[in-house]
């Protein structure tokens, strides 16, 4: 029972959490039809594969994970929190690791092969299979955990195009076309995501951090960590605001009242800003656990995103006069 737990532990449950970059497609999906207009967030069937895709892209994130850890066990050991990981402590030998990293790798894309565009979305002609991307997302992270992540700057791009990655697959999941604005958003937002992560581990390990990754921090000093968080999280808010007034936003909605959604946004990105430069949260995982203003942060812009969405529109607004 012991061994099923660590294995548990090493696939990492909790941080299964990152993977909602996949349902972004679904919920901002609305294609012209014959019929009308196709609602995907309002189709069960498109749900169902969305679903699927994100337990596709949970599996291989654990098998990630996994194969991290057995090259990082070093590392993780002079780490004062990662040293309790099942590799690092010794619970599990590396090999029953990469045993584990295998089996989720053929679960993921197993599960990804069953995911077929519903019958109400227009499906790209030249649609990438979903087992295709999965397979990209798996091939760029385990070179990221065997090389690129020793390459500061880089390291964190690379993370950033897998979160980007994972949002494209969602529209690949139910067969509709991913905007532009939906990927740069994702790519602008992960870049300040995985910046403030390193500036978290600095703020919390200080000098000790230098023993727990492999990286420059000659150049991941505290200055040039803070300028990249700043310019990321600019790049993530302004981005942002431009795809909630850009023309081909308002024309989709019906509506130009998307910007008001920037409000939770920019406060959810300082409070995280704030987290990372005190070493309070090492990552998004950390400060939905720790950080009560920023998971309501979060629940209000959902909350505000989903009536603007499917609520309000051009009959409601001219009824009161807007």
């Amino acid at each position: 029972m012991r061994h099923v737990r660590n294995l548990v532990r090493l696939a990492r449950p909790s941080h299964w959490i990152k993977n909602v970059f996949v349902f972004a497609a679904l919920v901002f999906a609305r294609q012209e039809t014959q019929g009308g207009v196709w609602v995907a967030a309002l189709d069960p069937e498109a749900w169902w594969e969305a679903g699927k895709a994100f337990a596709a892209f949970c599996l291989a994130s654990s098998a990630v994970y996994a194969v991290n850890d057995v090259v990082d066990r070093r590392e993780d050991g002079a780490h004062p929190a990662k040293r309790s990981r099942p590799i690092a402590s010794g619970s599990l030998s590396p090999a029953a690791g990469l045993v584990l990293a295998v089996v989720l790798v053929v679960a993921g894309l197993g599960v990804a092969a069953t995911c077929r565009p519903p019958e109400g979305a227009l499906a790209p002609d030249n649609r990438v299979p979903l087992p295709a991307v999965v397979a990209a997302y798996l091939g760029l992270m385990f070179v990221y955990s065997g090389l690129l992540k020793r390459l500061v700057i880089l390291d964190v791009i690379v993370l950033a195009a897998g979160f980007v990655i994972r949002a494209y697959a969602g529209g690949v999941a139910i067969g509709v076309w991913v905007s532009p604005w939906l990927l740069l958003c994702t790519l602008t937002l992960s870049l300040f995501l995985g910046f403030a992560k390193r500036e978290s581990e600095r703020a919390a390990l200080g000098g000790a951090a230098e023993g727990t990754r492999d990286v420059s921090w000659a150049v991941y000093d505290e200055k040039s960590l803070v300028h990249m968080m700043t310019v990321s999280a600019a790049l993530a808010i302004v981005t942002y605001m431009l795809y909630t007034v850009s023309p081909e936003t308002v024309e989709r909605v019906g509506h130009q009242w998307m910007f008001l959604t920037v409000l939770p946004v920019v406060y959810a990105v300082f409070r995280f800003y704030n987290g990372a430069i005190t070493g309070r949260a090492t990552g998004p995982v950390e400060m939905v656990r720790r950080d009560p203003a920023f998971v309501a942060a979060l629940v209000v812009w959902l909350a505000m995103v989903g009536v603007l969405l499917f609520v309000v529109d051009e009959g409601f607004l001219g009824y009161y006069g807007l």
